[in-house]
């Protein structure tokens, strides 16, 4: 989702589309933000799994031997059936996820909770940059007749609409830049609610 947001943002920039490329960047930046948010989430996730009594999931031993090679003692006590007959760690085991003893415990908590908090972290953060930008709307059209402005010094066909936007490939009404007297009036109105 980053990368195709970086690619819109780039396109809609050489086109001169600034509102779109801003629209795009955002995206991009609240998309990659995700990143910490799920961090958070599965932490918090972990945290109630230990409260619950603690999850299972298998492992397999060569993982677990490679988390707790600092500690084999904890490894040979806690999982003795990873230790094969033939000495290999060939192995699975049921490992419990708690978010208070061994690394390998841990590490389960964090495991089962990631898939759920990655949907969940995605979610708040595409749902949340929608809403900036709704909330945003003047900004965007503001720059969407700097656009113009540019697009038409610059010669192209569809001045305000040569980027990537929806009334150019969706069903939205055809853009119409703002006359100079709507601009003066936007940017009053725009200087009293900032001095405000």
């Amino acid at each position: 989702m980053t990368t195709g947001s970086v690619l819109l943002a780039y396109i809609n920039i050489k086109r001169l589309q600034i509102d779109q490329h801003r629209a795009w960047m955002l995206r991009t930046w609240f998309y990659a933000g995700c990143i910490v948010t799920l961090r958070i989430i599965m932490i918090i996730s972990a945290l109630i799994i230990t409260k619950t009594g603690g999850f299972y999931q298998a492992m397999p031993c060569d993982k677990i031997s490679f988390i707790l090679r600092d500690d084999p003692e904890l490894f040979r006590n806690t999982y003795p059936n990873c230790f094969a007959t033939n000495g290999t760690l060939d192995g699975w085991v049921v490992a419990k996820g708690y978010f208070a003893d061994d690394a390998s415990q841990i590490g389960v908590s964090f495991g089962i909770t990631f898939g759920g908090a990655g949907w969940l972290a995605l979610a708040i953060h595409a749902i949340g940059v929608e809403i900036y930008l709704h909330l945003t709307s003047r900004e965007a059209n503001r720059l969407r007749n700097v656009s113009y402005q540019r697009q038409m010094e610059a010669g192209f066909t569809h001045p305000g609409s040569s980027g990537i936007t929806s009334d150019r490939s969706g069903d939205a009404d055809v853009w119409q830049p703002m006359s100079q007297k709507e601009a003066v009036h936007e940017e009053k109105t725009t200087t009293q609610q900032t001095s405000a």
